[in-house]
């Protein structure tokens, strides 16, 4: 092991150590550093730069929490000479996120506790193959983390890693290969049934989960029979929706709860009869329109575990979507379940929610492949909210909150929605492999009024402001991931 130990203490005698990991080391270098400090919080330090020597106070202050388990930081890029060159600005803890790539960074503070012992050794009873690279500290955050030690994420740039040195995942790795079996370690240790794989293109991680066959998940879809035009087509909407889900759906044990206006064309009912047999629960809807009461309404029929609330204007693309929504709203913790929508261009309509002086669909517009700043659009990940176009919660959830808000009919129902999901601690998660189109709008008017934002504001206007999972460095109102005063 070669490190370098620069230890101090702060006024409330919080003594840190700086450590340079040689993660080439494996197991046993990181072991070593760890038991060798004797210093109460230590820092693991990447090789490939610096921290910077604000970090020591910084951190120091942070473990006076003495709930914080580990702590991290946003990091700047640098040239050869130094010069900053980028940002990394991360989000708060993402415990979705982690698990698909190793978000965190070069610079982990880690608190030596008996809890720390203790993950140090059983990872030494189990049979991971030899771990080199970020793969280690990987390891050593979800252990510590599985029985909810708190971490702190510090949006300070305290470390400055070099853009010349090489990427830890830059192409698909062997060193990839190892992280995903520690992710799938961690995944059998806390009872997640999942396959874990290398996503394309070969840096980030795919959770294949296995939601019990047994589950029911009702569609619950509004709809007024619409119908217009796309790629040049005539369609009804809802029947060409539930047409793509019975001849692409790799999920069968479903139902169709259809909450229909009483202007909807006979021809809807006949066809969707047709489709769907004995699985189609239709509800007859005589009230002026309002979206949160149509999925009232449906979630009564309901008979389903989870609710996956479905636009009528979709279309399936990835035919395994339902199995990657419910396979994430099953697990505890876990409040509403969003994907990846597309525009008939194939542009992004939804990759979750920012919430920064507004609410907005992040990236909107970008290429439907985006990757996203340090790959965020590439994995599943917390977000503060998701759209109810395509959005799966478990009903017993949906029931606790109360289902959807009748003073939002048309707009930021969904807002409301996932906002009181998070008062109950609850984490709502976008996953990009659950994919479909959709024909945004095309079925009612999205105008908001000025009624509707008042609303929301006056009742969420602090949380609407501090979105956890963006990054107060970057600018609000926006749908981008820009930096302050950079544009």
């Amino acid at each position: 092991m070669n490190a370098n130990f620069d230890s101090r203490k702060d006024d409330d005698q919080i003594s840190v150590d700086i450590v340079v990991l040689d993660e080439n080391g494996g197991r046993p270098a990181l072991n070593a550093a760890l038991n060798t400090s004797l210093a109460e919080v230590v820092v693991l330090s990447g090789h490939r730069g610096g921290v910077n020597p604000r970090a020591l106070p910084l951190l120091a202050k942070a473990f006076r929490d003495p709930e914080v388990m580990v702590a991290y930081s946003d990091e700047s890029v640098v040239d050869r000479r130094g010069r900053h060159l980028r940002s990394i600005y991360k989000p708060d803890w993402s415990p979705e996120r982690l698990r698909s790539h190793f978000y965190l960074g070069n610079i982990l503070a880690v608190r030596r506790s008996p809890a720390l012992q203790a993950v140090l050794d059983s990872a030494l009873d189990d049979s991971l193959p030899p771990l080199h690279g970020p793969a280690l500290r990987w390891d050593l955050v979800l252990r510590l983390t599985e029985n909810g030690g708190k971490v702190l994420h510090l949006p300070e740039l305290l470390y400055g890693s070099k853009e010349d040195g090489p990427e830890p995942y830059s192409r698909f790795s062997a060193d990839m290969l190892t992280s995903a079996a520690v992710v799938q370690a961690h995944c059998k240790r806390i009872g997640i049934d999942a396959d874990v794989e290398v996503s394309e293109p070969g840096n980030v991680l795919h959770l294949h989960r296995h939601p019990p066959a047994s589950t029911k998940v009702s569609l619950v879809i509004p709809t007024c029979g619409s119908s217009g035009t796309v790629w040049g087509q005539d369609r009804i909407f809802i029947i060409e929706l539930v047409q793509s889900i019975v001849r692409s759906s790799t999920w069968k044990n479903v139902e169709f709860v259809v909450i229909a206006d009483q202007t909807t064309p006979e021809v809807v009912k006949r066809s969707l009869s047709e489709l769907c047999g004995g699985q189609l629960v239709w509800v007859d809807y005589d009230l002026p329109f309002n979206f949160s009461d149509k999925i009232a309404k449906g979630r009564q029929a309901s008979t389903g575990e989870v609710l996956l609330l479905l636009n009528d204007d979709m279309e399936v693309i990835s035919p395994d979507f339902i199995e990657e929504l419910v396979g994430i709203a099953l697990e505890p913790g876990v409040g509403a379940v969003g994907a990846r929508l597309l525009l008939a261009d194939g542009r992004l309509q939804h990759i979750g929610h920012r919430y920064a002086d507004g609410t907005f669909h992040l990236f909107a517009g970008y290429d439907g492949d985006y990757a996203g700043p340090e790959d965020m659009c590439r994995v599943t990940r917390e977000c503060i909210g998701v759209t109810a176009a395509c959005l799966a919660v478990r009903s017993d959830v949906f029931d606790e909150v109360g289902g959807m808000a009748l003073d939002f009919p048309n707009n930021f129902n969904d807002v409301d929605f996932a906002l009181r999901i998070r008062e109950r601690g609850l984490r709502n998660i976008v996953t990009p492999h659950a994919v479909l189109f959709h024909f945004e709008s095309v079925t009612r008017d999205g105008t908001v009024t000025a009624d509707e934002a008042h609303l929301l504001f006056s009742r969420w206007g602090k949380q609407l402001n501090s979105d956890p999972y963006s990054n107060p460095n970057l600018e609000s109102g926006r749908i981008e991931w820009i930096e302050k005063g950079t544009y």
